[in-house]
């Protein structure tokens, strides 16, 4: 197939996931909606690999390829689907945003959804794709890039074992790579692996690997704190307790909480349909802040914590992209008077979304449930790797995600398994949970209950499997969304969006995927402020 026919079958399997989760969560659709696929957007997005690249010297070619690679695969087959799961999750939480404003009261009669496939994919790269012109942060995740980027990155590089399987490695803060360097007794120091250093290093490692079997060497990284896995088919991952338990959850799980009176959120969509409900945002690295950034989009009020500033963050690099539209506040939660705002804020807050590994807050008397008992009243949205399985307190990241569950060896094979493109499997559950958020709060309209929301990132993995499944078939129902040609009226300008009012100055993020015509502009939402007191009206 050529690259319109490629597109053309993304925008119809679109099409049909947005179908299947209206099924799953037995929602319907009464807006005109539109998937936009447009033949000109390859030549747009490939112009724009060199352009806006804050990356300095030989970093900044690295980041042109890796741009230049993300974007080609982008118009290209899918052998795991993703883009379609991007464009469909992402339409429906516009459904549901513009649901939410109809009960806020807002005439919603002439309400239109358009959603441009390429730029639905774009989102799952959306790490590449960001700039900024801040020297001081370019220099922060220039370093973090280095950092990360050596031969235990398990997104990039597998190991064959003693039992001649393959396991990966995701040691993405440097204290865990330090436990597992720690655990498997390596000559070199944890500090000592760099991105230089990766050619020596990966045969260093390969010799080490083959003392091991894949599962020994899977159990060691666990238990001492760190996340790694044997590569799995789907077939074996679905074969184990942990698989079995993922498979047979709901995509996002909704648990009654409690009932109150309606809330009394007003009328005031200023800011889009979520204006002046506050979200505590407990999220970091990617998949949860992208949750609590689809938030901001439409307009909430979000509060992020951290314990040090922007610039500080370890990940910075991954960290950026989901700074957009909140405010930061600094929060050391050992110390009491930080602890004690803490538990103020969460009396405060509408929302609640969480991505930190299971139990990390508890010892903080900020377990899920203690939270709910501080307010009663509060949405509760969680995501972490594993569900809540047998392996729920077990550190987890994306690219983990990809190999345990056979998405990796889908998209390759068992002796060449392939990560997904980008880190979709970060960007994919938070959006997912950002849906299940948004039911919440239409739920809590409608009917006055508290509900938790859970998905994973397994959880997610799995999806992608079902989802390819799915569009692989001959799809026998009706449709109530179309496939358009052309943007007319250029809704989507240009691969980013520009944001000036920032506390690191001017930021490229890519352009969002969806376009409404209730609320157009969504640039206003997202700029972001560090060091804050509180929400907005505490400013």
């Amino acid at each position: 197939m050529d690259t319109q026919q490629i597109m053309m079958k993304k925008g119809y399997d679109s099409q049909i996931v947005f179908e299947d989760l209206l099924k799953r969560f037995n929602l319907t659709n009464k807006y005109p909606i539109h998937f936009l696929v447009d033949e000109d957007r390859n030549k747009e997005f490939l112009a724009t690999v060199r352009k806006d690249n804050p990356f300095p010297n030989v970093l900044s070619l690295v980041l042109a390829s890796l741009r230049k690679k993300g974007i080609n695969r982008l118009f290209a087959e899918e052998k795991v689907l993703q883009t379609p799961v991007v464009a469909a999750v992402l339409t429906l939480s516009d459904v549901l945003a513009t649901d939410i404003a109809s009960l806020r009261h807002a005439d919603t009669s002439k309400a239109e959804i358009f959603t441009d496939v390429s730029y639905a994919g774009m989102q799952a790269i959306r790490l590449y794709i960001a700039d900024y012109k801040d020297k001081e942060f370019r220099k922060a995740r220039y370093n973090s890039a280095v950092r990360v980027d050596n031969a235990l990155n398990g997104s990039f590089y597998k190991y064959e074992t003693k039992d001649h399987r393959f396991v990966s490695f995701h040691v993405y803060y440097q204290s865990q790579q330090e436990k597992l360097v720690k655990a498997l007794k390596l000559k070199k120091e944890s500090k000592k692996f760099s991105f230089i250093s990766t050619p020596f290093d990966r045969k260093y490692l390969a010799k080490v690997m083959k003392n091991y079997t894949a599962q020994e060497l899977e159990d060691l990284a666990f238990d001492c704190g760190a996340c790694g896995c044997v590569i799995r088919s789907r077939e074996e991952w679905e074969s184990t307790e942990v698989g079995k338990a993922v498979k047979d959850m709901p995509l996002i799980r909704f648990e009654e909480k409690g009932k109150t009176e309606l809330p009394k959120w007003g009328s005031d969509l200023s800011s889009g349909p979520l204006t002046g409900i506050k979200v505590l945002d407990l999220t970091h690295i990617i998949a949860g802040p992208a949750c609590s950034r689809i938030l901001a989009e439409y307009g909430a009020d979000v509060l992020l914590v951290r314990r040090g500033k922007f610039m500080d963050q370890e990940q910075a690099m991954l960290e950026l992209d989901g700074w957009a539209g909140k405010d930061s506040i600094q929060l050391d939660l050992n110390i009491e008077a930080d602890l004690k705002r803490m538990k103020e804020l969460i009396k405060e807050a509408d929302v609640i979304t969480y991505s930190y590994q299971n139990g990390c807050f508890d010892k903080f008397g900020l377990s899920a449930d203690e939270i709910q008992k501080i307010n009663p009243n509060v949405i509760f949205a969680n995501l972490n790797c594993f569900s809540d399985t047998v392996w729920k307190d077990r550190p987890g990241w994306a690219p983990c995600a990809e190999d345990i569950t056979g998405l990796s060896v889908r998209n390759g094979s068992m002796e060449q398994p392939v990560n997904l493109n980008g880190v979709p499997l970060d960007y994919i559950p938070g959006f997912i949970l950002a849906l299940g958020t948004l039911k919440a709060i239409k739920e809590k309209l409608e009917t006055g209950k508290t509900m938790r929301v859970t998905t994973s990132l397994t959880r997610g993995a799995m999806y992608l499997h079902e989802c390819t499944d799915i569009c692989s078939k001959k799809y026998e129902g009706s449709l109530s969304t179309d496939i358009i040609n052309s943007d007319a009226g250029k809704k989507f300008g240009y691969i980013r969006t520009y944001v000036k009012d920032n506390c690191i100055g001017e930021v490229g993020f890519p352009t969002p995927a969806t376009y409404n015509t209730l609320f157009t502009d969504k640039t206003s939402n997202m700029t972001f402020h560090d060091a804050r007191k509180g929400f907005k009206g505490e400013e």
